[in-house]
């Protein structure tokens, strides 16, 4: 049986992955709106959208997941450098399977997006929210 602490602990965690996965979707369109419309070569597209989603994400996860009024400065600082291992890996795995494989961006996307996700969950709950 789980504790009221491991409940409110996997409920923060399900709450952050939602909001990852809903940030996934929305990256993934503006990409597409920054790659295929805007003609935006994709290591530019790539790098905007995901710094658009990472200040996004912090302030929703600042307050929804773990309960803070209002966004810090030094949380989003910490968070920005965890979101910033985050994305050199996403960055380096879409734009070598994209760019230097050939690899549809759509798959390559999903494959570095899968790889930061498990960066940022431990990042996350281990040193930004470590509280």
């Amino acid at each position: 049986m789980l504790s009221s602490v491991g409940i409110w602990q996997t409920r923060r965690v399900a709450s952050w992955l939602l909001i990852g996965a809903t940030a996934t979707l929305l990256e993934l369109a503006l990409l597409r709106l920054l790659y295929e419309i805007v003609n935006l070569p994709l290591p530019v597209a790539t790098a905007v959208a995901a710094e658009v989603l990472i200040v996004i994400k912090f302030v929703v996860a600042d307050r929804w997941v773990f309960g803070h009024p209002w966004p810090a400065v030094d949380r989003l600082a910490r968070y920005h450098g965890a979101s910033a291992g985050a994305f050199i890996v996403y960055w380096l795995i879409v734009n070598g399977l994209g760019v230097l494989l050939g690899l549809p961006y759509v798959a390559a996307f999903l494959i570095g997006t899968a790889a930061a996700f498990t960066w940022s969950l431990m990042s996350n709950f281990l040193w930004v929210w470590a509280s």
